[in-house]
């Protein structure tokens, strides 16, 4: 392959894209939320680390200050799985959207009879990303971390069941797993207007999923201190606590955009061929990444508008009213197909 036919190599693009971009999305993310919070609770928030910006640049002065701390393993923690469980978790939230297109052009998978797959292993992956939070708190020689992993599973196991559903529900409904077929067939009405149960089960699974609020509850500071990330600091806190949940929760919204938000479709707008129109296709990426950016905010802003669930009362949910909606679901789905009004 020639220098050329490398910079113009549209998997390069995606992928610089994709992490450059997912990161200034985080970055705007967490200062959102952490002012949101501050409104609602009338303080100022990140302010003294650029202020003419708001303090938008706080999070990088706070990781900076992290890493550059002294990584310490607490005395009777699980070595190997406490070093090796951050960056572990990270790779899987991050490499859940590494599966998924940006574009018809712009994806990491060339071939497209395997996009099908990839769509399935990133909700594998993404399930797999639960597993080592578990894991990561297991390691810690700690009462709360072992007390939030415990939470933690127990959520997997209320929330997976449903998440599956959903997604079970989607590809019955649209009658294939191709991602590009799929964000085809929603030009004229989006998977969330098709079948809002699935949308529902699917956006309450994620904020379970990724810990967001009300479901903050494997690590809320309140009960057991910060959970399966009690006594990890330095970098391992910045990899897991702060990089790996945000990074689930873009991966999340990104399947999201793409199963129920239309993904890149724009009616009546269609990019040139790879390379020739490469601000069509760079168009078509800002656009699923603005829902996706969307997606986040809304769960971001959840932290400042909403209380803690107990544990017991989200198992509940988890398991009579997610399960319920998840049949449903599937149910809806089905009866659209047999009806033939399914895209």
């Amino acid at each position: 392959m020639d220098l050329s036919s490398l910079i113009l190599s549209p998997r390069l693009w995606f992928f610089i894209i994709l992490f450059a971009v997912s990161s200034v999305i985080l970055l705007t993310v967490v200062w959102f939320e952490r002012k949101a919070a501050a409104r609602v609770q009338m303080r100022v928030g990140p302010l003294h680390v650029s202020p003419r910006l708001g303090g938008y640049l706080q999070l990088l002065a706070d990781a900076f200050k992290f890493i550059i701390s002294e990584p310490i393993v607490p005395r009777g923690a699980h070595r190997i799985l406490f070093v090796w469980g951050p960056p572990i978790f990270v790779t899987l939230a991050f490499g859940a959207s590494l599966l998924l297109p940006l574009t018809p052009d712009l994806r990491l998978i060339k071939d497209p009879a395997l996009l099908p797959y990839g769509l399935v292993f990133s909700l594998v992956i993404l399930l797999l990303v639960s597993i080592s939070v578990v894991i990561i708190g297991w390691s810690v020689n700690n009462k709360f971390a072992y007390i939030g992993a415990a939470r933690e599973a127990l959520l997997v196991a209320a929330y997976e069941l449903p998440l599956i559903l959903s997604f079970l529900a989607m590809a019955l409904l649209y009658g294939t797993l191709n991602p590009l077929e799929i964000v085809n067939k929603q030009t004229a009405l989006t998977g969330a207007l098709l079948n809002p149960l699935a949308f529902l089960v699917f956006i309450i699974v994620a904020a379970m999923a990724t810990a967001r609020f009300p479901f903050e509850i494997a690590d809320y500071e309140g009960d057991v201190a910060t959970g399966p990330y009690s006594d990890y600091g330095g970098v391992f806190l910045v990899l897991s606590f702060a990089g790996g949940t945000y990074y689930a929760t873009f991966s999340y919204s990104l399947l999201a955009t793409i199963l129920f938000l239309g993904g890149w479709a724009l009616p009546g707008y269609a990019p040139g061929p790879w390379p020739h129109d490469i601000i069509g296709h760079l168009i078509l990426a800002a656009w699923v990444l603005a829902k996706t950016t969307a997606l986040m905010l809304f769960y971001a802003f959840l932290r400042a508008a909403m209380p803690v669930l107990r544990l017991d009362h989200t198992l509940v949910l988890g398991w009579r009213g997610l399960l319920a909606l998840g049949v449903a679901a599937v149910a809806w789905s089905a009866a659209l197909r047999a009806l033939g009004v399914a895209p």
